[in-house]
């Protein structure tokens, strides 16, 4: 397997770890009470934005290295059907179990356990289940993959225009999506509901995403240069994410306590959240080689970013169940037990999932990838396998 490709892998388990510890702090009243530490994973909900411009950035590059004119897929185009096909058999059917074991157990309401199935919840006030509060963001990235077919119909379209327009169109989609945040969020409309888990509200990191990917495929442009000048120095750029992180753990950015956040703290919060995600990300994909990119493609990385998906479907209902078979009350301590007894259970259910239910299934949609890469390499293209 590539480095880069491992990579990516390896910043999918930074990611997920971000989420697990969130939830974890969130849970055992940590984030209030354990200072600098506290705040820092009470942020860990970043982790969920550096996922959506990884979708971005590995969903959009599909589609970019299937244009005319980019030299990779000579033109081949993309199965809207096929590529539908193969979300959905990534994403929905471990999203599933999960929901069938968290609805047994917590006896949810018939129409929460259907809006969850459908990915809908996040468009109806309080629809939650116990155990899958973090299930929101897989409604979110369903939206995104139901849009993206038109919005790289639309860049392909202005590509044949002028090969510039689609990463200037990513790159102005960035701070219009922010200003989109700030600006709907801020309105009384929509206070029954969770806005900033729409698709609008996390546009940027999309369109970030997006970005990234339309970069990579052509060097030349002005924007490339310039992001592959930040992407050659992964020191200063990783420092440059880590202060934005740290600045979002302050009230600028909103609550840490996993509560809505609304108007300019939520702005706020994306852009940080952009600026992190785009500085973890850049080095691994734009850059030559580094020790970020090393690090994150070892083994050890790579293959726990391989299950990252069932960590993350998996840590809050194993959590949950630990308070509920221990008899402890919520938000009383005890990280360091919650942690100890809950990730060994979330790391083997999460393998489990990735072999018997996952990996089957991604096999199963893989042949039209197959295809497409054949006939790219018979062109002598250079193709990034990455799996998203």
């Amino acid at each position: 397997m590539r480095a880069h490709v491992a990579a990516l892998d390896g910043l999918r388990f930074v990611a997920a770890t971000l989420v697990v510890l969130t939830h974890a702090a969130f849970l055992t009243g940590s984030v209030t009470t354990t200072g600098l530490l506290g705040r820092l994973m009470g942020r860990g909900d970043l982790g969920v934005l550096i996922f959506f411009v990884l979708s971005g950035y590995l969903l959009h590059h599909g589609f970019v290295r299937a244009r005319p004119g980019t030299g990779t897929q000579a033109g081949t185009g993309v199965s809207t059907t096929a590529y539908l096909w193969r979300r959905a058999a990534r994403v929905l059917p471990a999203y599933w179990l999960v929901l069938v074991v968290v609805a047994i157990a917590a006896h949810p309401s018939a129409r929460d356990v259907v809006l969850h199935a459908a990915a809908a919840q996040i468009y109806v006030a309080e629809a939650q289940i116990t155990g899958y509060s973090q299930s929101w963001s897989i409604a979110t990235e369903v939206s995104f993959y139901l849009c993206l077919p038109v919005a790289a119909w639309g860049l392909a379209r202005a590509a044949r225009r002028n090969p510039d327009w689609p990463a200037a169109i990513c790159a102005a989609g960035v701070p219009l999506g922010i200003g989109i945040t700030w600006l709907t969020s801020s309105s009384d409309l929509l206070t029954e509901v969770p806005y900033e888990r729409w698709l609008p509200a996390c546009s940027a990191t999309f369109a970030l995403g997006m970005l990234l990917a339309e970069a990579r495929a052509r060097p030349s442009h002005l924007i490339s240069r310039w992001l592959g000048r930040l992407a050659a120095t992964p020191g200063p750029l990783l420092a440059v994410g880590g202060a934005a992180y740290l600045l979002a753990t302050t009230p600028v950015a909103g609550k840490l306590t996993l509560g809505t956040v609304d108007g300019s703290r939520l702005a706020v919060k994306m852009t940080l959240g952009c600026i992190v995600a785009g500085a973890f990300l850049l080095p691994l994909i734009l850059g030559p080689g580094n020790l970020w990119r090393a690090t994150l493609a070892h083994p050890w990385a790579a293959g726990l970013g391989r299950i990252s998906y069932g960590i993350f479907l998996w840590h809050v209902p194993v959590f949950t169940a630990l308070y509920a078979v221990s008899g402890l009350e919520p938000f009383s301590g005890g990280l360091i037990p919650l942690l100890a007894f809950g990730m060994p259970i979330t790391l083997g259910l999460a393998a489990v999932t990735y072999r018997f239910v996952e990996r089957p299934l991604l096999a199963r949609t893989r042949p039209q990838d197959d295809q497409q890469r054949e006939q790219a390499r018979r062109a002598g293209a250079d193709l990034d396998p990455g799996r998203a």
